[in-house]
């Protein structure tokens, strides 16, 4: 008998802590409240880092889903090889949690220096407009300008490092461009190699063709 209320006491104990266990979770549950648009991006960004774990990840825009209440479109980009001549850059769009960590929309950009849907389009080349840093390198690399070329293969592709930054007006000075031109809406990309005494300088329009270039000792 003895036996028997030490179970009916111990049974009785953990009925008690799984009932309030029960209560917390609901609790819990009832007061997260909605998928705020941090979380989401959160949620999204932390899946692709595991997931990707040698691209650079970020977010671009998180906004209030079209498909689902309490559900957020978040629009991201991937990039391989963000430095190299010729870097990898994905855009993709997820609509979480209404379509899960899938990607609604997926578009590939550029790789292996082809810049995708320029070659392909009907449309005039001069309609595509470069809005990244990652297409405005490869563009650059990939029209075989004379000097670039040349620079990469001597020192190395893996070891030529490649900036680019988008200028509403930019002016080189004097002492680079004698004419004192201010270039607008350009590209102003920097080759540099590690075992090099100069680095390569492009300046590159809107639309990808290069209007200027020169080096600089570093």
């Amino acid at each position: 008998m003895e036996l028997l209320g030490r179970v009916a006491i111990i049974a009785l104990i953990i009925i008690v802590i799984v009932g309030a266990a029960l209560l917390v979770i609901r609790y819990a549950v009832h007061n997260t409240g909605p998928l705020t648009a941090a979380q989401a991006s959160q949620i999204v960004q932390r899946d692709l880092k595991q997931s990707y774990p040698n691209a650079s990840i970020s977010i671009i825009n998180t906004s209030p889903s079209t498909l689902a209440q309490n559900s957020w479109n978040v629009f991201v980009s991937l990039v391989y090889n963000a430095t190299r001549p010729c870097p990898t850059l994905y855009l993709e769009e997820y609509d979480y949690p209404a379509t899960g960590l899938v990607p609604s929309v997926s578009n590939l950009y550029t790789r292996g220096c082809v810049i995708y849907g320029l070659t392909t389009s009907s449309l005039p080349y001069y309609t595509y407009i470069i809005t990244s840093p990652e297409v405005a390198i490869a563009k650059s690399f990939n029209s075989s300008f004379p000097s670039l070329v040349v620079y990469v293969n001597t020192y190395g592709y893996n070891n030529t490092n490649v900036y680019a930054t988008h200028y509403a007006a930019l002016n080189l000075g004097t002492n680079i461009d004698p004419s004192n031109t201010t270039f607008s809406d350009v590209w102003l990309i920097n080759y540099t190699a590690t075992q090099a005494p100069r680095s390569q300088y492009v300046v590159l329009n809107s639309t990808g063709s290069i209007i200027y270039n020169y080096t600089l000792s570093h």
